[in-house]
């Protein structure tokens, strides 16, 4: 529901009603137009008037209508509460209500035609094994031409309070700093710097109407795990960021900054919101990728290099995560390797306030480590790919498919130790250790125990879950590789551990996932119960993510090590436990682990 209530009401209201307009105007509820119920609103004080549009009213609007596919809606404010007894329309919802003052639309009129442009983009296909109805790839988020902003213009913030402060305000100091990492130390939590990038998203959604939806939505549904907002308040923000009154007229309000941050912050939302393949969660969170996939390459197009380059490398970690877990096929990353879109080292960090990326302390150490991170997540997704390749092509190898496959995941695994050896500042750091990075500056700290954690994970995986049974199958110098393997796990616990006493800035979603891996490889009982309550200690609010994925990768965990304990008391072993096959089985698939 929809207050139809402006500034200039807001002002009038203040300043009593000898201001007020004169109201030449028949009763609200026989106005057609929104602009005749707007001019009749400024007559009265915030609040009178209300126009409720169900999202039945939109079906008819081609965007909107592609994302209501047959059993994928995601449920609505308004299907979730009891109606008013009275007549209703065709469709069930009423045409009028006893309240004089508020209407409900039977059918949503556009404001503007919708206008069709189309693009040459050069994009690999979208992968046959990852389907995305037709209808879906198009959905695309509306705004009017005055207000959609171009990518790198500047505009003035105005302050203007809102019903929705709280929301932002949660969003600016519980939020950002779990989506953009690493943090600049001392930048503000509670309050707009404008410029800072820590604030990029509230000053572009002040002129970017779904932008600030998204916010709110993304804002609001932390919030409800807590109690403290309803889920339907999220819901509505998240249909209210896909649903405005008007289309772009041009091919800059598509590539907008305002869209493209609208885009990744519903693409998040997306993850967060765990919800089975048969209610749309797993085709809206793909949706939302994959149309970030196609703006990012014709922004690349349009301005040589992405503004938000820190976001678009943000944009494929989270892609190979989705990929390492099964549940994605790293086609965003594919596509940006392949176009030479990755971000420089100095652009895949959020700015400072300075004009070098880098603080004074950070000089001499952080371009070495961001090279060392850099290689290590690229290698990561190069696992993912062979991963998801090997396992929709591999089903029951035949013993030369087998051999082959030993093979290519043997050079994976000595791309991983090459590039970690040659790229590792031990000159800086001295032996690798899960405590080297202790003396590092904060920001170069969090980049390199990103890289440490993910090295020692993504190896583990290229290991252990690379295809079904692979750890059944004997390699050379297994007594060796299983100790190894060993201490990569203690190594990935030891420095998780330190975590719990951590000071505010070490955001933790990036060690859940290697936490994960070492509790699933490891043999030892004592390290498996660590490995959960490490996981467990991460879902609380402070230290947790914005949905409840930590919590479904702890219960995940729990569920493949008891099925290793049930195997292993059986005689068998626990590397007859495909832990990806058991997620699906059960029901426990995540596309990431953290947020």
């Amino acid at each position: 529901m929809g207050s139809y209530t402006s500034a200039d009401a807001q002002r009038l209201s203040a300043s009593g009603p000898t201001t007020s307009p004169w109201d030449n105007l028949p009763a609200f509820t026989t106005l057609t137009s929104d602009e005749e119920r707007e001019r009749k609103a400024e007559t009265q004080r915030p609040g009178t008037f209300a126009v409720v549009a169900t999202p039945d009213s939109f079906s008819s609007l081609p965007e909107y209508a592609s994302a209501m596919l047959a059993g994928g809606r995601r449920p609505s404010v308004q299907s979730t509460q009891g109606s008013v007894s009275s007549p209703t329309s065709s469709s069930g919802w009423q045409s009028t209500r006893p309240d004089p003052n508020t209407v409900v639309l039977e059918r949503f009129e556009d404001g503007a035609p919708l206008t069709t442009t189309s693009y040459s983009v050069s994009v690999p296909p979208q992968r046959s094994d990852v389907h995305i109805p037709d209808a879906m790839r198009y959905l695309s988020i509306r705004t009017s031409p005055q207000v959609a902003s171009l990518p790198n213009t500047t505009a003035t913030y105005t302050r203007i309070p809102s019903s929705d402060d709280h929301l932002t305000a949660h969003f600016r100091q519980n939020i950002v700093r779990r989506l953009i990492q690493p943090q600049v130390p001392g930048q503000s939590q509670h309050r707009l710097v404008p410029g800072s990038t820590r604030d990029v998203f509230e000053l572009e959604a002040a002129r970017f109407r779904p932008l600030h939806h998204a916010v709110c939505a993304l804002s609001a549904l932390n919030l409800s795990y807590s109690g403290r907002v309803s889920l339907e308040e999220a819901l509505q923000h998240y249909q209210d960021a896909l649903s405005v009154a008007s289309s772009p007229s041009t091919a800059d309000g598509m590539l907008s900054d305002g869209a493209f941050l609208t885009h990744f912050l519903l693409f998040v939302n997306d993850i967060c919101v765990p919800m089975d393949a048969d209610h749309g969660g797993d085709v809206m969170w793909a949706q939302h990728l994959n149309h970030l996939r196609y703006i990012a390459v014709q922004r690349h197009n349009r301005l040589g290099r992405e503004p938000y380059g820190y976001i678009l490398w943000s944009i494929c970690e989270l892609d190979m995560y989705a990929c390492l877990l099964g549940s994605g096929s790293c086609d965003f990353a594919r596509t940006i390797i392949e176009n030479d879109m990755l971000p420089s080292l100095e652009a895949q960090i959020p700015a400072t306030a300075t004009t070098s990326p880098c603080l004074q302390s950070e000089v001499r150490i952080f371009p070495m480590i961001q090279r060392l991170n850099e290689g290590v997540v690229l290698n990561a997704i190069k696992v993912a790919q062979h991963a998801q390749q090997y396992r929709t092509t591999s089903h029951h190898p035949s013993p030369g498919a087998t051999a082959r496959l030993q093979a290519s995941v043997s050079r994976l695994q000595s791309d991983l130790l090459t590039h970690w050896s040659q790229a590792y500042p031990a000159a800086y750091l001295g032996p690798e250790s899960p405590q080297a990075g202790f003396n590092l500056p904060p920001r170069v700290r969090y980049v390199f125990e990103h890289a440490y954690l993910l090295h020692q994970a993504t190896l583990i995986y290229s290991r252990t879950s690379m295809f079904a049974a692979q750890r059944s199958i004997p390699v050379a110098n297994q007594g060796d590789v299983h100790a190894d393997t060993e201490r990569r796990c203690i190594g990935i616990l030891t420095l998780a551990s330190s975590y719990m006493e951590a000071e505010p800035f070490m955001e933790l979603r990036h060690a859940v996932f290697p936490v994960l891996m070492a509790g699933i490889a490891t043999t030892q009982p004592d390290a498996k119960i660590q490995a959960m309550n490490i996981i467990k200690a991460m879902e609380s609010p402070a230290r947790g993510g914005i949905g409840q994925n930590t919590v479904r990768t702890r219960q995940l965990l729990a569920a493949v090590c008891e099925e290793q304990r049930r195997v292993v008391g059986a005689g068998g072993k626990i590397e007859q436990v495909d832990w990806l096959a058991l997620a699906r089985e059960r029901g426990l698939s995540v596309v990431n682990c953290g947020l």
